[in-house]
């Protein structure tokens, strides 16, 4: 029987009702856990976090989000796991890492290991638990997250291979292709939307994962409907992909969430009009708890803060359905769409843990 990998257990797949694909929360840059301003209550900012996941699951019925925060930006399983039990909300945690540009992602530790050992620590965050604080949690990933792009104004620097994604990047995404070969899991990426305005950012990710034998069903290409062009996401729909219509609600390098919602919103309907519906998920990228200390001009506020959690039902749905794109083609990206993408064989995933690789090092 398929399934889905939550922080509290598995689910039959059929079970996770409407869900959101890229959230966070708790987003926090690593290095603020020696920070005085960013001590944390766990149990309290869960039950702040479980509350508005409540009103979510009452108001739009809301019943799974994946939080796509990796180790390195303020993953924090027992947070996860106090939220799910308290709102009842399904979380799906993730496991991998986030790029190496700008110092935010791949901290110099795993840039000097294999392939084959980030590949072995991504199965067994989803077979055997969760590390956090260099304990074993009982709390497991049920999804992989890649990240490339260098997050400035510029698009992200042309790498020897000719590709713009680095060389530790390379080696995580490569890990992650063997892990989701092995496992049958989802991989979740993050790309740099100003990349898309000079290659295909998806597509580099692709060549490399197809390359490890990954199924390109099982991949997602986050942050794509900012800046792309059409072609570029037709492209990656006949390759099979997955696109996420991402940051609904937020203006991300746009002048407003009306213009960013209203070029998603044709971009979604022009792609369903040719058959592709069903290549299609929804999520926010919200951040429900910022760990940042005070907000400062080196630490903004930041608008993924600030979304309401039921806007996606209440301002976006309703521009979708002025294009002709209704409940049925809504209940086809959030649950049937989501659903496949997220579930995966148990009984695989026993057996790829028994056979996983010897542990190796590499120094870059």
């Amino acid at each position: 029987m398929a399934i889905i990998r939550t922080v509290l257990g598995d689910i039959p797949a059929d079970q996770a009702g409407i869900t959101l694909t890229h959230e966070h929360l708790r987003y926090a840059y690593w290095g603020c856990d020696y920070d005085h301003n960013n001590l944390l209550d766990v149990d309290g900012v869960a039950a702040q976090i479980a509350q508005t996941l409540r009103n979510g699951m009452s108001q739009n019925d809301i019943r799974t989000i994946v939080d796509l925060t990796p180790p390195e930006l303020g993953r924090h399983p027992r947070l996860m796991g106090e939220a799910q039990r308290l709102s009842g909300v399904n979380i799906v945690a993730t496991t991998g890492f986030y790029g190496e540009h700008n110092a935010i992602g791949l901290p110099f530790y795993w840039r000097r290991k294999s392939v084959e050992y980030m590949e072995e620590m991504m199965v067994r965050d989803i077979t055997e638990g969760m590390v956090h604080d260099s304990k074993l949690t009982p709390y497991k990933a049920g999804c992989i997250k890649v990240s490339t792009g260098a997050l400035t104004g510029a698009p992200t620097p042309v790498y020897a291979k000719g590709t713009r994604i680095g060389p530790y990047e390379e080696r995580a995404i490569r890990a992650a292709a063997r892990a989701q070969r092995r496992l049958g899991v989802a991989v979740n990426t993050h790309t740099h939307p100003v990349d898309w305005t000079v290659t295909n950012p998806g597509i580099e990710l692709l060549d490399i994962m197809e390359e490890e034998g990954a199924d390109p069903g099982k991949i997602v290409i986050g942050h794509c409907f900012i800046l792309p062009k059409l072609e570029q996401l037709k492209v990656l729909c006949e390759r099979g992909a997955i696109l996420q219509i991402d940051h609904i609600g937020i203006p991300w390098m746009h002048d407003s969430a009306d213009e960013l919602d209203e070029k998603m919103a044709t971009l979604i309907c022009a792609l369903s009009d040719l058959g592709y519906l069903d290549r299609l998920v929804f999520s926010y990228d919200r951040f429900f708890y910022h760990g940042r200390g005070p907000i400062t001009k080196e630490e903004p506020d930041q608008f993924n803060t600030k979304v309401p959690f039921n806007y996606l039902f209440e301002s976006f749905a309703p521009r979708l359905a002025k294009k002709g794109f209704g409940e049925k083609e809504l209940q086809r990206v959030l649950v049937d769409n989501a659903q496949r993408l997220l579930a995966f064989s148990p009984a695989e995933t026993r057996s790829a843990a028994r056979t996983a690789p010897a542990r190796q090092e590499v120094v870059a």
